[in-house]
């Protein structure tokens, strides 16, 4: 294979990740988060995510640091480094669980979001099992696929929920939010809470991606994911300014799908009318993206801890995990709400910001680190073996990295 057909299908640009983490960030968090932390904050939720919002940016900045020693390897290769193999090998096989158990959650909310909103009296298991032939297929195409897909949905969900928001402004009612900070900053704080958790403790599979942003662009990413942060931290807060604005604290409060409910109440002269559809179809796209994610990032992480050549094999089998565990994760809201708020916040958080910040610590004190690529990805898995008119250039492919595991050739 050409060193130009490696770059096209086994490499995406760091405006592509950057996207990508846009629509990962809203994903499940953007129809439900706000929710979480309007009953914690009450009307000063939208003070909440501003506080939240360079989290964003920091949770990046240590997972930039380990890709920054370690150019070219996920979370599971610098773990095996630093720890060695078997202990690394532990911590691989509790990152695979973690990432399997978000695919669970996630396809779970979907799940909901769809039966209770959309298609109502269809069976949960079919809804999921539909939904997750779709991952299935994009999982098996790559990440090269998962990116551009990525790139369409991005375009589409910023118009959707910019022309939403200016729909709702003559809705909006400034007495919501009185009395401003009723009890001063504490509740507010306190509104930090579940984001912490859920999305910002989920950001740790960023590291399963940072290794494919093409050498020519990873000076880029670091402003890419800056931008990507302000842009999650701008969406955030007018989310919450709105539902607040348009619904009130109680409203919010009782709805499960609060964005859901508030499209509902758009109603421009009788004319634009039922766009709460429109909505329903931006927040699956968003959790497709989100769904994706986690679970190639499971895939691979399993492939690359079995030292197997493709990590194809595992998809068809973990779906067959996830389908199931996402129908017995939880029993019902009233455990599901428990669930996210005393359980996932202090694992997800644990998994997803201490253990990466000891394998820094642990990196910077024995002084580990990994040899620049120069150009290349040098994460080992190749998935099909090259053809009769690419094994002419097998020279020049061995020192181009042995990457191989982002889309099929």
């Amino acid at each position: 294979m050409s060193g130009k057909g490696r770059l096209n299908n086994q490499f995406i640009g760091a405006s592509q990740l950057s996207k990508m983490l846009f629509l990962y960030a809203l994903g499940t968090a953007g129809l439900m988060v706000p929710t979480a932390v309007v009953a914690i904050a009450r009307q000063d939720a939208w003070i909440s995510m501003a506080i939240a919002g360079p989290m964003n940016y920091w949770f990046l900045l240590l997972y930039l640091a380990l890709a920054d020693r370690f150019p070219g390897l996920t979370l599971s290769q610098y773990a095996e480094k630093l720890l060695g193999s078997w202990l690394g090998k532990a911590l691989t096989l509790l990152y695979i669980c973690f990432f399997l158990l978000l695919s669970a959650l996630v396809l779970r909310n979907i799940v909901d979001f769809l039966g209770l909103s959309v298609l109502p009296g269809t069976p949960s298991w079919v809804i999921a099992s539909t939904f997750m032939f779709v991952i299935v297929y994009g999982a098996y195409l790559g990440i090269e696929t998962i990116a551009r897909s990525g790139e369409l949905l991005f375009g589409w969900t910023f118009l959707v929920i910019m022309i939403i928001m200016l729909l709702l402004t003559n809705q909006f009612d400034p007495k919501n939010f009185e009395p401003f900070l009723y009890e001063g900053w504490l509740r507010p704080i306190k509104g930090v809470y579940p984001i912490l958790g859920f999305p910002l403790g989920e950001f740790v599979v960023m590291t399963m991606f940072f290794p494919f942003v093409k050498q020519n662009d990873r000076d880029k990413l670091r402003k890419h994911l800056k931008l990507s942060a302000v842009f999650i931290t701008v969406f955030s807060v007018g989310i919450s300014v709105l539902l607040l604005g348009v619904l009130g604290v109680d409203e919010t409060r009782r709805s499960p799908f609060a964005i859901y409910d508030m499209a509902k109440t758009i109603n421009v002269e009788d004319v634009i009318v039922r766009v709460e559809v429109t909505v329903a179809i931006v927040w699956v796209s968003t959790v497709f993206m989100k769904l994706m994610m986690t679970f190639y990032g499971a895939t691979l992480m399993a492939a690359q801890m079995l030292n197997l050549k493709s990590y194809r094999p595992l998809i068809v089998p973990f779906a067959f995990i996830v389908v199931p565990l996402s129908i017995a994760v939880y029993r019902n809201s009233a455990h599901a709400e428990y669930f996210s708020m005393q359980v996932w916040t202090p694992f997800s958080l644990t998994i997803g910001v201490v253990i990466p910040m000891l394998l820094l610590f642990l990196a910077l004190l024995t002084g580990k680190r990994s040899a620049s690529s120069k150009g290349d990805n040098p994460v080992k898995a190749s998935y099909e073996a090259p053809s009769a008119s690419q094994s002419g250039g097998k020279a020049q492919q061995s020192g181009a990295g042995q990457a191989g595991d982002a889309t099929p050739s």
